[in-house]
């Protein structure tokens, strides 16, 4: 019977208690866990099961399985916020895992290690480690199988659960184990001493270990989001251009409305809208809704229904259904949409001033006379009512005043941009002067917004918040701070292990080292035979190396009076006051040569100890006694030298910390002799340059410095020696032993004698490779296009404007070709985007094929691109380009097993010598080109001068 549980109340009060310390180290311990969130490098539950059981028997079952079953349930519950058959099921599996493992491992520990037990004998601590292992397999096994069974672990995590889970129980249990001991084993007596030798010790080091962990996790989360924002910045640029590339398709369709002379008539609309449908297939429609006074909506509805039969203006009723519109001062009924079908044309006819949230935002549109956005509303579309918004644009000047407006559906629209990097991220689009939700894509359990932009679009605000999904971080999860944690831990079971093993021998250590010291203090002899009168420290040992006698000048040196030091032996008050042992070994065996040889013994550069803890070094001799033909003692006689002693140990101290600051630096460090030989290296610039140490020595900066590099060095460094600069600073690239390259940050001083004149320079290396590559591979993305390799569009801008700036002080022809593949969404559409890739690249291939250097093709978007030729010597240049670039598309195009005949409509602007043309309306003439031919048939040519 286990002391305080004699009483059924006493039982009930420890199994209570037992179940809510299970609870709440577990809660704890699976704050540190890896996904899926059951396995942790550390599981205190599990020894606290394992240790009760091994101190009170199976009477702790009950209370360590509710314990457990508690625990996963909430655990469970705190994932979904709802409890159902799956979380019940894996909290009974590991609670059920958790008592066997609890039952065996008492059961085991019990036989192996007899109760009561002071757990400090070598065999039972040994014992204990060598079991804790194989006890912690039976929870482990169960519970990961289980896991398994239910679909909650796939079969490329059962490993890694499996490890984690196990060694979490490992270290759990080889930790509390001996810290349960402390709070209720027997002998209590003993245990309750270890309190402060063993509980406290573990204890801190186990609170620095997780303080050292979360300091660790923090900075393993940060790095793990560098790509997450790289990303998100890229998302959100897209978004900002595709929301602001709305409004201009609205001011462009506008114009249409107020600068054609005759009626816009639903052909005329449906082919002007075609080519930006095509170009943003995710807009849903593109409107015409004009505004109608009350007068005139019966002579509107006979207008229309001669193009639309059947057409009138109605309004949403009951159940969804249209119902002819109320009578009102003006109406807004949507007369033209495209893409017109028949899923679109049910709404022809709708009166948007019929419903609030549309009205306002026509009104607002006139009144601001600018884009205006309605609110997330619900949009009545073929497929149901789904959210979405109303981008419109007020137009003037025609026979109706009316807006257009552009329907986007926040599913389509936003969707198609994040649905690719659904399953990392979760994105939520809120209009912040609702705070509506535009768009929301999430992935399991939202986490904390790292990256959020602002945008405005129409009259209104917006703002993107993007998360990291739980996908994500389990991609780009760093290992090594909880491997550190789990290391950390099973250090600290090995400490409690040897502080067990080491509190069991202290009472026997502390008897042997006082029975020691009564023994030399009896055999000490005093007599004195030595004079004070001399100007040397002088102490006389007996053989033992007792104190006998000492001398004024020693007491004077040493600070001691005579009656503090007589009987004390020497060696170990004098000279080993720090516990330097190779020391004491080295003036054990002096003593040793005395005693045994007779001889006089001289040694220099000693130390002795000042009672107020002062070194005094000393030059000694040693000079034996003899009685009787026997050594009985020793005459020491010593000179104080710490004076000359202090300026060579500053000397070699100065010395030792210049080669550790060589050493153990993060970066390279080297000392090169003004001709440039390597003088001096540390290992960080060997790694660098992948020279062995005695190699790099061999060797000259300027011999593994790239030839581009070297002359702005040597530049730097005659600028140095000749006092024209102190330091300087550059970025160049090493050729390291293997040939290959690798970027390095330089930075250079020179050291100078009292006398200014130079003497060696100090240089100091970092290598920024991979800086280097991150730098390339972003002005890769930023500039080209991802799936041809061509400039993109801001590449494009850029040298657009370079030419510009140019062309004010060369007199040269330049000319901008703009391609639209024909029938190209067709392809799309019925052979797949696979094939429509396949084919853009190979239309890239050609159209490079076509050019000069100097020359640039670039891809706009979807299957448009142009050319530009910055430097011809006459108009009809332009032309043979065009006609090359025609001819490049005789031959078909092989792409999956398909083969496709392929034209192209091409569209030249070219700019005379001599003219000046902004980048915009060049763009703009190109482009009006390009439909010029297609309006004449596609697959051929337009030429217009500029």
């Amino acid at each position: 019977m286990q002391p305080g549980l004699s009483t059924h109340r006493e039982r009930i009060l420890f199994s209570l208690a037992l179940v809510l310390i299970y609870i709440i180290t577990g809660k704890l311990g699976l704050m540190l866990a890896v996904p899926p969130g059951y396995a942790s490098a550390i599981f205190p539950p599990a020894g606290i099961a394992i240790a009760v059981t091994f101190i009170v028997g199976q009477r702790a079952l009950p209370a360590i399985f509710c314990g457990s079953l508690i625990l996963n349930l909430w655990v469970g519950y705190s994932s979904d916020h709802h409890f159902s058959r799956v979380a019940l099921a894996v909290a009974l599996l590991i609670a059920i895992a958790s008592t066997l493992q609890a039952l065996c491992g008492g059961t085991w520990l019990r036989r192996k290690i007899s109760y009561p037990t002071t757990l400090d004998a070598p065999r039972e601590v040994i014992s204990f480690l060598l079991y804790a292992p194989l006890i912690c397999l039976v929870s482990a096994s169960l519970s990961v199988a289980g896991l398994f069974a239910l679909g909650l672990v796939d079969q490329h995590s059962v490993i890694s659960s499996w490890l984690s889970w196990w060694v979490g129980d490992f270290l759990g249990l080889i930790v509390m184990l001996p810290l349960t001991l402390v709070v209720i084993g027997q002998p209590r007596r003993l245990w309750r001493k270890r309190l402060q030798t063993v509980a406290v010790p573990m204890l801190i080091l186990f609170a620095l270990l997780v303080l050292a962990f979360i300091t660790a996790s923090k900075w393993e989360r940060k790095e793990s989001l560098t790509e997450f924002e790289s990303l998100a910045s890229q998302l959100s640029e897209q978004l900002r251009v595709r929301l602001e590339s709305q409004e201009a398709v609205l001011a462009q369709i506008s114009a249409l409305f107020t600068y054609q002379q005759s009626d816009v008539s639903q052909e005329d609309f449906h082919n002007f809208v075609k080519v930006t449908l095509d170009k943003y297939p995710m807009i849903y429609a593109l409107e015409w809704v004009p505004k109608i006074s009350h007068a005139r909506r019966d002579s509107f509805i006979a207008e229309m229904q001669s193009e639309f039969p059947g057409f009138y203006i109605k309004q949403p009723g009951a159940n969804n259904q249209w119902q002819v519109v109320k009578a009102r001062s003006y109406y807004f009924p949507l007369t033209y949409i495209e893409p017109a079908n028949a899923q679109t044309q049910r709404t022809v006819g709708f009166d948007l001033a019929s419903m609030d949230n549309r009205k306002i935002t026509l009104l607002q549109a006139f009144k601001q006379n600018q884009a205006v956005v309605t609110s997330p509303i619900k949009l009545y579309l073929s497929s149901g009512r789904q959210m979405g918004l109303l981008l419109m644009y007020p137009v003037h000047g025609h026979r109706y005043d009316g807006v257009v407006q552009t329907v986007l559906v926040a599913n389509d629209f936003f969707g198609a941009l994040f649905s690719r990097s659904q399953s990392l991220m979760q994105v939520r689009l809120i209009e912040k002067e609702s705070q509506a939700v535009v768009y929301a894509a999430t992935n399991g359990q939202p986490s904390d917004i790292v990256f959020s932009r602002d945008f405005r679009f129409g009259d209104k605000h917006y703002q993107l918040d993007l998360s990291p999904s739980a996908r994500y971080y389990a991609e780009h999860r760093g290992w090594q701070s909880w491997s550190m944690l789990a290391v950390g831990i099973f250090c600290t079971g090995l400490v409690g292990a040897i502080l067990l093993m080491g509190t069991g021998y202290t009472a026997r250590v502390v008897a042997q080292v006082n029975e020691k010291t009564l023994a030399l203090k009896e055999s000490a002899a005093r007599f004195q035979e030595i004079t004070d009168t001399l100007g040397e420290g002088i102490y006389v040992t007996d053989l033992s190396g007792a104190i006998t006698f000492i001398n004024p000048e020693a007491q004077r040196l040493l600070g001691w009076d005579q009656g503090a030091l007589l009987g004390k032996n020497a060696h170990i008050l004098f000279h080993y006051k720090k516990a330097d042992h190779s020391h004491y070994a080295e003036h054990t065996c002096l003593l040793c040569n005395v005693m045994n040889s007779g001889q006089v013994v001289k040694t220099s550069d000693e130390v002795l100890w000042r009672q107020d803890g002062q070194p005094i070094h000393i030059d000694v001799t040693s000079v034996p006694i003899v009685r009787d033909g026997q050594v009985s003692g020793a005459v020491v006689v010593f000179d104080d030298i710490s004076s000359r002693k202090k300026t060579e140990s500053a000397l070699r101290a100065s010395e030792k910390s210049f080669r550790e600051i060589m050493e153990f630096a993060p970066i390279g460090m080297a000392i090169v002799s003004l001709e440039g030989r390597f003088t001096k290296v540390n290992q960080a610039l060997c790694n660098i340059v992948g020279y062995r140490n005695e190699m790099l020595l061999a060797t000259t900066f300027q011999e593994i410095t790239h030839a581009d590099d070297l002359a702005t060095d040597l530049q730097y460094v005659q600028q140095l020696i000749s006092g024209d600069i102190n330091a300087y600073q550059m970025e160049k690239r090493y050729i390291r032993q293997d040939k290959t390259l690798v970027w390095v940050q330089l930075s250079v001083s020179i050291f100078r004698d009292e006398e200014h004149a130079p003497q060696y320079f100090i240089a100091q290396i970092e290598d920024i490779t991979a800086r280097k590559h991150q730098y390339d591979e972003v002005t890769q993305e930023a500039y080209f296009d991802a799936l041809t390799g061509l400039p993109n569009r801001r590449m494009l801008l850029t040298r657009l404007h370079e030419v510009y700036a140019q062309r004010q002080h060369v007199r040269q022809v330049a000319a901008l070709l703009f391609l639209d593949i024909d029938h190209f969404k067709h392809i799309n559409d019925t052979l797949g985007h696979d094939v429509g890739d396949g084919l853009l690249k190979e239309v890239a291939l050609r159209l490079q094929s076509c050019l000069r250097q100097g020359d640039t093709v670039s891809r706009l978007g979807g299957d448009e691109f142009v050319i530009l030729l910055p430097a011809l010597k006459q108009l009809e240049d332009a032309e043979r380009v065009a006609q090359k670039v025609m001819h490049s598309f005789v031959q078909p195009v092989h792409v999956n097993a398909h083969t496709i005949q392929i034209g192209a409509s091409v569209g030249v602007a070219v700019c005379a010598e001599g003219v000046q043309v902004a980048v915009v309306e060049w763009m703009k003439k190109a482009d009006q080109a390009m439909y010029e031919a297609k309006g004449a048939g596609r697959n051929r040519y337009h030429i217009d001068i500029v």
